[in-house]
């Protein structure tokens, strides 16, 4: 006689299968214990910090061919089509190494979400501004919220070359100490912590380091 619960109407009764407990530690084990539910949460307080909703979808992309992490969307006006994507070795390669480091990265991505209609000046319609900025906000965050990993995060990118599309480790780390430091003292003053005022304050920050921006730049770029 035929078990009824072979049937695949009841497949939710059955315990998973050591093979799927085994993937399931083993991806565990390659997000440095993060499970699903860590990752949610570490994105949540990231868009909490910017007070904007949760992506429509989360990637991970550590077992694609070329996967990063990065930020996507269709549509510039909206939040609801974005795409948060994570490429935990990539992040690994990087001193991320706990919750608190990948949401502190988090941050930059969601940094992105927020300023994805923000055209900044710049070489390359300021590419490499639309990276420093997001590093900014991360610095900001840490130092706002007492985050002491933003350390091996800076750390990490301190010692990444820079591209095209990227600026250089030590310009990174650079606005990422500033925000840290600059963020609580506007708290301190009473200047409000609104997106447009850290803008402004990057602005000012970056216009009194432009040289050295251009100087690494001309590596990548000719102008």
């Amino acid at each position: 006689m035929a078990n009824i619960f072979d049937n695949p109407a009841f497949q939710f009764l059955q315990r998973p299968s050591m093979e799927d407990f085994l993937k399931r530690c083993q991806q565990r084990f390659n997000r440095f214990g993060l499970s699903d539910a860590d990752i949610n949460d570490a994105i949540k307080s990231a868009c909490d910090f910017f007070n904007i909703p949760m992506p429509r979808m989360i990637q991970d992309l550590t077992n694609a061919q070329n996967g990063q992490t990065m930020f996507m969307n269709w549509d510039r006006g909206s939040y609801y089509d974005d795409v948060l994507c994570f490429n935990m070795q990539q992040l690994i390669n990087m001193n991320v190494t706990n919750k608190e480091a990948f949401s502190l990265v988090m941050t930059h991505e969601c940094g992105h979400r927020v300023l994805q209609n923000t055209q900044f000046p710049g070489v390359a319609n300021g590419q490499w501004e639309s990276e420093l900025c997001p590093d900014f906000f991360m610095g900001c965050r840490a130092g706002l919220w007492n985050m002491s990993s933003i350390e091996k995060v800076a750390m990490g990118l301190l010692l990444t070359n820079g591209s095209p599309s990227h600026p250089e480790g030590t310009l990174r780390a650079m606005f990422i100490r500033h925000g840290r430091y600059v963020a609580p003292e506007m708290h301190r003053r009473g200047i409000p912590l609104t997106i447009q005022n850290l803008v402004n304050e990057f602005m000012a920050f970056r216009n009194q380091n432009l040289y050295e921006i251009q100087n690494l730049q001309r590596k990548y770029y000719r102008f």
